[in-house]
Formats: C-alpha cells, structure tokens, sequence
C-alpha cells in the first residue's frame, strides 16, 4: 500500500481527525487514565513532528503518537509505571531543558476500516525512521498487548513467554515489534492505573459490579478491582518493554512498506 506521512506539526488541521481514530480504538475505561487527561494535549502541543499520520489521500490510514525524553540508566531498570512514567517524564524533561536521547511509543492505532494490510508492522517502521531522524539513540515502547485481555487471569510475566507454533511471541502486537527487529526485555506492570467511582465503572462498561472483589471487564488486560464500601474500582493495566536498539545508526530510507 503506498502511503504519505504527514506530522502534526504540517497539518494540525488534522488533530480532531487523528484523534477520532484513536478513540474509536479502545474500550471506553482506558480513555480515563489520570495521567493522560494531565498530560494528552500538553505533549501533542509540544512534540508536533513527532505525531504522524499514515495517510491515502484525505484519509487517516494509521496513528503514530511519541514523546521524546532523556534515558541514561540501564534498560534494565525501565520503570514499573510504563506509559504513565514516560508521557509525564517526556513534558518535565522538555520543561527542564534535559536534551532526549530516547523516542517512547505512546501508541500505534490503525484506522479499523484498514485493518489486515500490514499497516502495523509500517506504522512500527516509521516510529523507528522518526526516531533516527530526530537523532535519537533508540526506541522504547510501553506495548499493549491487546490478546491478554482474552486470558486476565494469567501474569503478564508468563503470558510473554507464550510461544506460537513458530517459536514467536503467541499476542499479535508483540510478534509485530519481534518481526520489527524488537527485543522484549521485561514488563511494567502499573503502565496506567485508572481509579473510578462504581458509578464511572458502571457507566465506562455497561456492567454491574454488586459486590466488591474482582471484575472480569472486557478489553482489561487484568481483573478490575471494585471496592464498594469505599465506592472505588481500580485497574492497573500491565505493558510489556520493548526495545528498538541502534536507531541513531540506522539509515533514515524514504519509501514506505505497506
């Protein structure tokens, strides 16, 4: 599929557009993460060119949202809170003057209308030439892996050890970074956490919650914790780290896989 990527930073006419892609992409509760209510607007406005939009004519094929920010610790020591971590880290690293040496994925959404074309493994492609040209020295992502919402009972320590029968990851998204040259090198468990009253629970989902305990919720990733007495739920939403290594020496090619 041929394709043009265009940033926000060209075409800011395009934000409400890009956006409705992405909304449409996931379960109503994920919209209500605290740190991206804080942070959302804040680090679109600041980090323009690095917002790309994968389009066909007028149309939005995919959406690639980054932040850059300044890593200098071991990999190995990414932090337990993923997606909350690097979007706040990303705006007070910039408000600090700190220089990036890091590109963090935010998220990757393809138009549902053009899902099945490949157009994952490009968008992945392009985060990582936005990467190498911004002269950034690698790629993190706080990767969803969007299958473990159908098994929420299981670790997410042992659901990436889950192998196909090709001796790859078993969850789709995490074969697409594998195919990508990506390395997972471990999981952060608290990427959101993503507080409500029962009433929002009750409205975000559609379900009943009578009693306290754990909900299975479609489209968690683990089990929502409802506490009536308290009238609090809570879910705590598991990534997975992904490393993309060596982009600063990659060299920034100008076709487009499709």
């Amino acid at each position: 599929m041929n394709y043009r990527t265009i940033t926000l930073a060209q075409r800011w006419d395009l934000f409400q557009a890009q956006d409705s892609v992405c909304d449409e992409a996931w379960p109503e509760f994920m919209l209500h993460d605290p740190v991206a209510h804080m942070y959302w607007m804040r680090f679109i406005e600041l980090f323009r060119e690095f917002q790309l939009m994968l389009m066909l004519g007028d149309q939005i094929l995919a959406v690639v949202n980054a932040v850059p920010l300044s890593f200098t610790d071991s990999l190995e020591r990414l932090p337990d809170e993923g997606w909350d971590w690097g979007v706040e880290k990303s705006v007070m690293d910039h408000g600090k003057g700190v220089k990036p040496n890091t590109l963090m994925g935010v998220q990757i959404v393809v138009n549902r209308e053009h899902r099945g074309k490949g157009l994952s493994s490009a968008a992945v492609e392009e985060m990582k030439r936005l990467a190498a040209r911004m002269g950034l020295e690698r790629l993190i992502l706080p990767a969803r892996p969007s299958e473990k919402s159908r098994h929420p009972l299981i670790p997410i320590e042992e659901y990436i050890t889950w192998e196909n029968g090709h001796g790859l990851p078993f969850d789709s998204w995490l074969r697409v970074h594998v195919r990508s040259g990506g390395e997972i090198i471990g999981v952060c468990s608290k990427a959101m956490q993503i507080p409500g009253s029962i009433a929002q629970w009750k409205e975000w989902t559609g379900m009943e919650f009578p009693g306290s305990g754990s909900y299975i919720v479609p489209g968690a990733l683990n089990p929502v914790s409802m506490d009536l007495e308290s009238d609090r739920g809570l879910y705590v939403e598991p990534n997975v780290w992904i490393l993309h290594d060596g982009i600063g020496g990659q060299h920034d090619e100008s076709a487009h896989p499709g």
